[in-house]
């Protein structure tokens, strides 16, 4: 093969130039130059709709970048609140109040509605979407679950994304027990313990068949109201218990009061659940019943303290000056 030695490898890019072809007629001339106008008058506006749209959509980015700051910093505040309500005493009677508060201004919530989406749903007000709510109260549970701290909470929520936050609370909600489930196994244990204590009643008594039907649920179990005495004689360390009324079964009724024995069993109740499988009556049922019976006593410590404060409150012009009080009596009394 012959080599081609001494030309040139540059490819040639240059490009044939078309003579335009002129038109003899002048009419067809002046129809095609008329031609040539429309389609540029055409280009002119459409790159003038572009260009407008251009400025509006800045003009929305900039809008909605200045939404999600202002709302980053509303679900901040939110954040704040949230994490004093979940540790404090009083948390049920507040969700309960504001439960109360959003059906009365018209605003429909489901009954399985978590506790963040009752503070984003009462902050928001019944203009935002249920969807909406629903991922700014999972932002405010991711929060709370990565221990996040408000002062935090924005520097958090710009690096990890709103988006991320939420696809990652779905996912946990998904995986892991909600507090719902573990209170009903906690109600099974509470159960199991009445079951025990069954042997040991505090007071016995003999009735007919058909009136002990009346009186008892679907469980066995039944209610009643009375009060306790102690006799007068100074040397005597007895007490009269009387009972006055025994209540017609109310499953309402039943699940709040077994709720509220239940919540002292629900942080470990694998360990309780365990127990009671695994070991007989008289190892563990003395000592869940003292359990059961002190956190009814917490429990009413608690409410009296609650409105002891609501009743000193309303010597106070406004709420800070009754906190200040409280924080105050609290000093002294450590």
């Amino acid at each position: 093969m012959a080599k081609n030695e001494g030309k040139s490898t540059t490819n040639n890019t240059a490009v044939a130039i078309v003579k335009k072809l002129e038109l003899k007629n002048p009419a067809n001339q002046a129809l095609v130059e008329q031609w040539e106008i429309e389609e540029r008058e055409k280009e002119d506006l459409i790159r003038s709709w572009v260009r407008r749209l251009a400025e509006t959509k800045c003009k929305m980015h900039q809008v909605n970048e200045q939404y999600k700051r202002l709302m980053t910093g509303f679900l901040q505040e939110a954040y704040a609140v949230y994490l004093e309500i979940e540790s404090s005493d009083y948390d049920d009677e507040f969700y309960a109040n504001v439960r109360w508060q959003l059906k009365e201004a018209g605003i429909k919530i489901q009954t399985n509605t978590p506790n963040a989406g009752l503070v984003i749903r009462y902050v928001c007000g019944a203009e935002i979407a249920t969807k909406t709510i629903s991922d700014y109260s999972r932002v405010l549970e991711g929060a709370k679950r990565n221990e996040i701290h408000p002062s935090a909470f924005v520097d958090w929520l710009k690096e990890k994304t709103m988006t991320k936050v939420i696809a990652d609370e779905r996912a946990a909600t998904n995986n892991i027990e909600t507090y719902s489930d573990r209170l009903k196994r906690a109600r099974l244990v509470v159960l199991r313990v009445l079951e025990a204590r069954e042997t040991k009643p505090i007071i016995t008594q003999t009735t007919t068949a058909w009136a002990a039907e009346k009186i008892l649920s679907r469980d066995g179990l039944w209610l009643a109201v009375g009060n306790a005495t102690r006799r007068h004689d100074r040397e005597n360390f007895y007490a009269d218990i009387n009972l006055t009324l025994m209540l017609t079964p109310n499953i309402d009724l039943e699940i709040y009061i077994v709720n509220q024995l239940a919540k002292n069993f629900v942080d470990d109740v694998e360990k309780y659940e365990k127990t009671i499988n695994e070991m007989e009556e008289a190892v563990w049922a003395d000592e869940y019943w003292e359990m059961m019976v002190s956190s009814g006593n917490e429990e009413s410590k608690k409410s009296n303290l609650w409105w002891a404060r609501k009743q000193q409150a309303s010597r106070f012009e406004d709420q800070s000056e009754f906190l200040e009080f409280v924080k105050t009596k609290m000093t002294n009394k450590d």
